[in-house]
């Protein structure tokens, strides 16, 4: 079918030779057979420009032959014989070669605008393809095999339009495959993958990214290979820093990231152990102000840590013993300076810190008593001019007896207790005063009793102040005060109203 194809091509684009029977040679001039040359030329490029222009016409599927042809077809009579292509095998021939045609066209407009939109730097094999199967359709269409070579023509196309369909699928695997070969540590084909990336979307911020990485992930897995080394050889701290160099380089290289990772959490785990450690030791050697610096350390890197909570409550438990010896040990100070009052404030300060501790338990108590006997001693001294008065009297004398109980009274309580002892002493003997007056003033001496009236009258006194106070209807109150001392012998006293009123 395909011979029969050309030899109907070449017999309709080769005009017959036709000679009439009749006709007599004639000899052509020079001149005019030069003429008729430029003329046939002119002719024969004419209808070349009109076929050509025929062809590149778009939607164009049927042609009629040309008058020509029609003519030559019509004009052939006499005896020689010459082959006529039929009218409708020359318009089929025609019709599939401007349909090759048509679609070379369309092939090449779509591989230029591919071309200029980079499809050679992601295609690759793929597109190479492609153009094998257009190539060969030009080479079917050059051989006037027109039927095939429209289809292939066709398939190229439509091939060529799918690859560029499945643009973001292939952006999607080469990211995928880029991003596979870096976790690999293979950083030539992973900038191979992201490079395809880029040219099938060049504003993709991920391959660019992929990009980078590629770049530097030889130096990166060198670095994390002497990583990996510094932590089998237990050296943390050398592992963190190169490890944190690695981060700076690439903050997605997954695997330095988990290792740092690690690595911190056992630095974190040495650091919070050691200050433990330092915190128990502190606290065995009851330092206490550095056993609380090694605990707020710990707190810092574990807050949430039951030892750290734990370590509190011994914390305070040793706080509290040394703030009750503190205490206990002013508390024996103030007891030697026989100081009860501060004594009894230390005892209750101790108290509030641990209401179980003996010693302030104890101490209160004897605090409590102490204090009052001084004080009831101390107004004895004060006043001794209270002890003519009987009641007050046999109170000193409980007092007294009261110190002299004290199994070790101290200095200053002995002294109180020898001055207390002469008071009471003199306080026992009595003086006696003898009051003169006239027999009509009432006399009265206070805290000893009415005296009534009188000319003279002995009263038997203990050593002390008194006041006498005279009084009479009529006249004004006399008032005196004297003293009796135990060494006086009989004073006289005289005491009368004079004064009317």
């Amino acid at each position: 079918m395909d011979i029969q194809e050309n030899n109907s091509q070449e017999a309709a684009t080769k005009p017959p030779e036709l000679v009439p029977p009749d006709a007599e040679p004639v000899t052509p001039r020079r001149g005019s057979l030069m003429l008729l040359l430029l003329v046939a030329f002119t002719i024969f490029i004419i209808l070349d420009l009109a076929i050509l222009a025929w062809f590149l016409l778009p939607g164009k599927t049927e042609k009629k032959q040309p008058p020509v042809q029609q003519k030559q077809e019509q004009s052939v009579k006499g005896p020689e014989k010459v082959q006529v292509i039929p009218k409708e095998n020359t318009s089929g021939v025609v019709q599939t070669s401007m349909v090759g045609n048509r679609l070379r066209d369309r092939w090449l407009q779509l591989q230029a605008e591919a071309e200029a939109d980079g499809i050679n730097d992601w295609a690759g094999d793929s597109f190479g393809a492609i153009r094998e199967t257009a190539a060969e359709a030009d080479r079917l269409l050059d051989g006037h095999r027109n039927t095939k070579a429209a289809a292939k023509y066709q398939e190229a196309t439509t091939a060529l339009k799918s690859l560029q369909a499945s643009r973001p699928a292939l952006l999607t695997d080469a990211l995928a495959d880029g991003t596979r070969a870096l976790a690999e540590g293979n950083g030539e084909t992973a900038i191979k993958f992201f490079i395809r990336a880029l040219a099938l979307d060049p504003a993709s911020d991920k391959a660019r990214r992929g990009l980078d990485r590629a770049k530097n992930i030889d130096q990166i897995m060198a670095l994390y290979a002497e990583a990996q080394a510094a932590q089998e050889k237990d050296e943390l701290k050398a592992a963190e820093d190169i490890l944190s160099r690695i981060r700076t380089l690439d903050r997605e290289f997954q695997p330095a990231v988990s290792a740092l990772v690690l690595v911190r959490a056992k630095l974190e785990e040495q650091a919070f152990n050691g200050a433990m450690a330092g915190f128990v030791q502190a606290l065995t050697e009851k330092r206490s102000k550095a056993a609380r610096a090694y605990l707020d350390r710990a707190e810092k890197l574990r807050p949430q840590s039951s030892m750290v909570r734990d370590g509190k409550k011994q914390l305070q438990q040793l706080a509290a013993l040394q703030t009750l010896r503190r205490l206990q040990s002013q508390y024996g100070k103030a007891v030697t300076s026989e100081n009860w009052a501060q004594a009894r404030d230390i005892c209750r300060q101790a108290l509030q810190v641990d209401p179980r501790a003996a010693f302030a338990q104890a101490g209160l108590e004897k605090a409590k008593k102490r204090l009052a006997l001084d004080t009831a001693m101390q107004a004895i001294l004060d006043d001794p001019s209270r002890l003519q008065e009987k009641a007050v009297l046999v109170q000193a004398r409980q007092t007294l007896a009261a110190a002299r109980s004290v199994p070790d009274p101290g200095p200053q309580l002995s002294r109180r207790i020898t001055k207390v002892d002469a008071l009471l002493a003199v306080a026992d003997k009595q003086v006696n005063v003898v009051l003169q007056s006239d027999n009509a003033t009432e006399i009265v001496i206070y805290r000893v009793g009415k005296m009534g009236r009188f000319t003279r009258k002995t009263v038997h006194l203990r050593p002390g102040h008194y006041t006498v106070v005279g009084s009479r209807p009529g006249f004004r109150d006399v008032r005196r005060e004297f003293e009796v001392r135990a060494n006086d012998r009989q004073p006289q006293l005289t005491i009368r109203c004079t004064e009317v009123i």
